[in-house]
């Protein structure tokens, strides 16, 4: 590995976003002390992604290569970029963020002087393809928009970052892919609206010693699409985050206790607690009622993502005490010397 700048372009059907976001790649102004690459990932593309970035590849003047991963899912490219990148330090550009010209430079830097960060966050704002939704504001941190931190501080500690134009350093995801741990959350693939891998990989640079940064400089234009701008769409999203809390629940769990729950209870764990939370949601059921569809209503979302965790829990069963043997063989493994 070498000092420099690996940015990361993991692409699904990207033809309509792909221009633009390599435009704003192609445009990045470093001081030309360090090197940076361009990796496109085509993740099981149906359309003409692949084709369409080989174009871009005959006529660039940067070191870009185009790989494909057939194997569907943001994980799955994500670690595909990881294995054919030349340097140190990972950008993982989604294919809808338009990262600010100094963005490359800034993440080098930062990167470069504070050799304790594993992962690196910046701040996205968003550009709207069609008009902005009144509720937009309020809730834009769910489309990984937005300040990360309350610090004042203009770089600041944290403790996750969501995963759009992270920089993660390759020397950490060398010892995460060879400690043997394994992995409970995936990110997004295809339609599925489950997400989470980035979160677990904070959790996990956490545990094995190292620290997670946020920078408010480091600016992103983070583009939403007409078809992700609708009530429905951010529902479905909530369900999604529903079932990811199952996970990040028992990570907490695990984090705090320091052992998996006891098995020797009257009722297996994981029905003791789908009852809980089964009979949390009758309980809150009637402040949406008749309102499922009244947009801005954050209670609705809630419940869709109390009825997300519900559906996981029932979904695992038997297999739940696993996951938190799983979770603690990980924070175990990963502890540093």
């Amino acid at each position: 590995m070498s000092a420099g700048v690996s940015i990361i372009v993991c692409c699904y059907n990207s033809v309509a976003r792909l221009h633009d976001t390599i435009r704003h790649i192609v445009q990045q102004k470093t001081d030309n002390t360090f090197p940076w690459e361009l990796i496109i990932v085509d993740n099981a593309s149906t359309d003409n992604t692949f084709e369409l970035a080989n174009e871009i590849l005959q006529t660039s003047s940067i070191q870009l290569q185009v790989v494909k991963e057939n194997t569907a899912g943001l994980s799955s490219a994500r670690r595909k970029g990881f294995s054919v990148s030349k340097f140190d330090y990972l950008l993982y550009c989604d294919d809808d963020n338009w990262l600010a010209e100094n963005y490359v430079q800034r993440a080098f830097e930062i990167m470069n002087a504070n050799t304790q960060i594993a992962i690196l966050g910046g701040m996205g704002e968003a550009v709207f393809e069609s008009a902005e939704p009144i509720w937009f504001k309020k809730l834009e941190k769910n489309f990984a928009v937005g300040d990360q931190s309350s610090s004042k501080e203009n770089l600041s500690k944290v403790t996750e970052v969501y995963g759009a134009g992270f920089t993660v350093r390759k020397s950490f995801l060398h010892q995460l892919f060879n400690s043997g741990i394994q992995n409970v959350l995936s990110d997004r693939s295809g339609g599925q609206l489950i997400s989470g891998g980035d979160t677990e990989w904070c959790y996990l640079a956490r545990y094995f010693g190292k620290e997670v940064w946020y920078c408010r400089d480091l600016k992103f234009k983070h583009l939403m699409t007409s078809g992700r701008m609708s009530w429905d769409y951010l529902k479905k999203l909530y369900f999604g985050f529903g079932r990811t809390n199952i996970y990040t629940h028992a990570y907490k769990y695990v984090e705090a206790n320091h052992r998996v729950p006891n098995q020797n209870l009257r009722l297996p764990f994981w029905l003791d607690t789908f009852i809980h939370r089964t009979k949390a949601l009758v309980k809150f059921y009637p402040k949406v009622f008749g309102k499922l569809n009244e947009e801005g209503n954050e209670d609705v979302l809630r419940y869709c993502g109390m009825r997300g965790e519900i559906s996981e829990l029932w979904k695992l069963k038997a297999q739940y005490p696993q996951v938190f043997d799983t979770i603690y063989k990980n924070v175990n493994v990963l502890k540093p010397e």
